[in-house]
């Protein structure tokens, strides 16, 4: 069998490192041919038994490549990514839903959700797996001292809550030490956190979880969110909001306790919670240490999906969603048109602005040449001698009238 893992460029993510995983693990243990390649990869030689997307751009690149069957990691629905100011791009994430392919999703809500917004798409469920060497290491509740909290997360990325989470800790009651940890160092540098980390590799992360008190991760948006379930291998606990994935893990006050989007308040007060009651904390890190327990390891979501390609490999190729496709088609051609035709009207205000411009500015040299008509008249009138005259009487009368 050769597989092909399509990525969108070679910079550092979670899904880059989750597709980068299982092409090394089919290649060692199971005996698949893999590759990684990018956008930005010159033309494929060879055939694939299949070419597995990992974000909405390569989705399209995938009949680029001679591949029998195509497959799409969906480790998101990634047109949450984008708000109202890239309709055209949360647009193209969603069609390729609707595109003739099959799913492997990271999360069972994944393929709920999916069976939804598509009937009959094939969506099979393949947990990302964690290193349990590497994770996996004893450590101590400590008892006393100021809660060490760890944020994780990308600043730069709204969605990501980071900002509430540095809040949240500025606003605890009780003594705290921050560090943030993200990928880009460069969107990190105004974050009011006593410590900023960036580009760590897996070693140097768990060593960071085992030497933090509580991890927080108030995210917005999430296929899964693979830090709070490497922190519980190292028996770190979390405070999360109840983004999608969490609830593969995480449980209200038995390996974490769970905040309401948006409540700062009710996060400090959780933080302040468990720096007063360690007690609570050694639970909480003995619940996370159990949870990681029954989570599959690196191996073991890889085998999954080996028996995933093989059942899909020997499995009729799959069928675009024709009806879905259309929709999502004809809602581009829409906001196109609406684009269009609100650049048009722009162009029509910024003419009618210019011509009210220019009105005003030939009004202002039409008063402007009034006044100085004004003025030369004014002075005419001055220098005239009937006029220095009856100026002359009416000094000379108001000098009497003094007497």
């Amino acid at each position: 069998m050769k597989i092909c893992f399509l990525l969108p460029d070679l910079s550092p993510s979670g899904g880059a490192a989750v597709a980068a995983a299982h092409a090394g693990g089919l290649q060692r243990d199971h005996g698949v041919e893999t590759e990684l390649r990018t956008l930005d990869d010159g033309e494929a030689r060879g055939r694939y038994d299949v070419a597995i997307a990992t974000w909405w751009q390569t989705v399209p690149a995938l009949w680029q490549l001679d591949a029998a069957r195509r497959a799409v990691l969906l480790q998101s629905f990634e047109q949450r990514f984008y708000d109202r100011d890239a309709p055209f791009e949360r647009l193209s994430a969603e069609s390729t839903l609707a595109m003739a392919v099959d799913f492997i999703g990271v999360a069972a809500w994944m393929r709920d959700v999916l069976s939804e917004l598509r009937d009959g798409a094939r969506c099979w469920v393949v947990r990302p797996g964690i290193d349990k060497e590497c994770f996996t290491a004893p450590r101590d509740v400590r008892r006393e001292g100021p809660l060490r909290v760890l944020i994780e997360g990308q600043p730069s990325l709204p969605f990501k809550g980071v900002e509430d989470a540095v809040q949240a800790v500025r606003a605890m009651r009780e003594p705290a030490h921050s560090t943030l940890v993200a990928l880009d160092g460069a969107a990190a540098d105004d974050v009011d956190v006593d410590r900023v980390l960036t580009g760590l590799d897996r070693d140097a992360m768990a060593a960071l979880y085992r030497d933090s008190d509580v991890l927080i991760k108030l995210s917005r948006v999430e296929g899964l969110g693979l830090a709070p379930i490497e922190a519980f291998h190292t028996g770190l606990p979390c405070v999360v909001t109840p983004f999608t994935g969490h609830e593969e893990y995480a449980r209200h006050r038995e390996n974490a306790l769970v905040v309401g989007f948006d409540d700062r308040a009710g996060t400090s007060a959780a933080l302040d919670l468990l720096a007063s009651d360690r007690d609570l904390l050694a639970q909480l890190s003995s619940g996370a240490r159990a949870t990681a327990a029954s989570w599959p390891s690196s191996a073991e979501s890889t085998r999954l999906l080996h028996e995933v390609l093989l059942e899909l490999t020997a499995a009729a190729p799959a069928r675009a969603d024709d009806a879905l496709l259309a929709r999502t088609l004809a809602l581009h051609a829409d906001l196109g048109r609406g684009r269009i035709q609100q650049a048009a009207s722009t162009e029509r205000a910024l003419t009618v602005a210019q011509d009210l411009v220019h009105e005003l500015s030939l009004s202002r040299e039409d008063c402007r040449d009034m006044l100085e008509d004004a003025r030369a008249e004014l002075d005419r009138i001055q220098g005239s001698v009937p006029y220095r005259l009856g100026r002359a009487a009416k000094q000379a009368g108001r000098a009497l009238r003094r007497r």
